[in-house]
């Protein structure tokens, strides 16, 4: 089965502006306030946490996933009510849903959803094929990528924290699934971009059969550089930028 990572659109003709979000409302003191969504490790929640309304630039339209990456927003989806009932079927103990409505054109816009994730299906990696660094401290200052050989979780497990106690971080650049996943819709740390929302095939077609927009599939397996380079596979599916 083929696999897809969910990424905000990179076509200013779907979003207006690929910097659809501004800003936001915050709706409490965000460094004070426990509360706060952004302030809430990646568990699963037992309260109401306080979310942000996030605000458009003037360009851009409302799409069911919004590219959201200020305060409130850190390594989360926002999404429409549409898109948010179609991962919510196959989303059961792996994340939360929380309100957070948008503000378009100075109109608070209702039925919009933070994903809020709290489980990680790391033992889906095939780590054995997948590509992992990691970014570790010069003597003398700077940084230098260490490419790793990880053979199992476990491996991974005990390198991540590894690194983690010399303030190095590990990525796993490419990502490689093992061949008998049964699950349509889980999430992956550690990755390009801090965090993947993956989809099957058959998750991906639902969305796209439901006109869901704002959204690009990216091939799992890819990096972000074999996905975005100059004749990439990206452009070969969506167009230039």
């Amino acid at each position: 089965m083929n696999f897809y990572s969910i990424n905000n659109s990179l076509d200013n003709k779907i979003v207006g502006d690929y910097n659809q979000v501004i800003n936001a409302v915050h709706n409490c003191d965000i460094w004070e306030n426990p509360k706060f969504i952004d302030r809430i490790d990646f568990v699963k929640i037992d309260f109401e946490p306080i979310t942000s309304n996030a605000i458009l630039e003037k360009k851009a339209k409302l799409t069911d996933l919004i590219n959201a990456s200020c305060v409130g927003f850190s390594l989360k989806l926002l999404t429409s009510d549409k898109l948010m009932h179609i991962l919510e079927k196959y989303s059961h103990g792996k994340c939360q849903f929380f309100e957070s409505p948008v503000i378009y054109k100075n109109e608070k816009i209702q039925k919009y959803w933070i994903i809020h994730p709290y489980a990680f299906n790391m033992g889906f990696i095939d780590f054995d094929k997948s590509t992992i660094s990691a970014r570790i401290q010069k003597e003398g200052g700077g940084t230098e990528r260490k490419t790793l050989e990880i053979n199992s979780l476990d491996d991974f497990m005990n390198s991540l924290n590894f690194y983690k106690e010399k303030g190095g971080i590990i990525t796993i650049n490419n990502v490689y699934l093992n061949n008998d996943i049964e699950d349509d819709f889980f999430i992956l740390s550690n990755v390009e971009g801090g965090i993947k929302y993956i989809v099957s095939e058959k998750l991906k077609k639902e969305i796209e059969d439901a006109n869901c927009t704002g959204i690009e599939f990216q091939p799992v397996g890819l990096s972000i550089n074999e996905w975005l380079g100059k004749n990439g596979e990206r452009e070969k599916i969506y167009g230039k930028i």
